[in-house]
């Protein structure tokens, strides 16, 4: 692979860990939420759901970096 291909894929990577830290970060800040209620509830279920929606895509983008790393880069 050439160089711009192992930066790319390294871009990827850094992106992927980028989204998943903001996944957690908001898991954790809707955990410790005081407000209650069937509202709160459906809000936190809500983010739940966004938080692996995000850590579905960076998985993705992980998937990609070692394509392209399996590949030998781009053209």
């Amino acid at each position: 692979m050439n160089a711009d291909g192992f930066a790319i894929a390294a871009l990827l990577d850094d992106r992927a860990g980028r989204v998943d830290a903001a996944a957690d970060l908001l898991a954790a800040r809707f955990a410790t939420a005081t407000w209650s209620g069937p509202a709160a509830d459906r809000y936190r279920a809500l983010m739940i759901e966004r938080r692996n929606e995000l850590r579905a895509g960076a998985d993705a983008l992980r998937d990609a970096a070692t394509v392209l790393r399996l590949a030998g880069g781009p053209a």
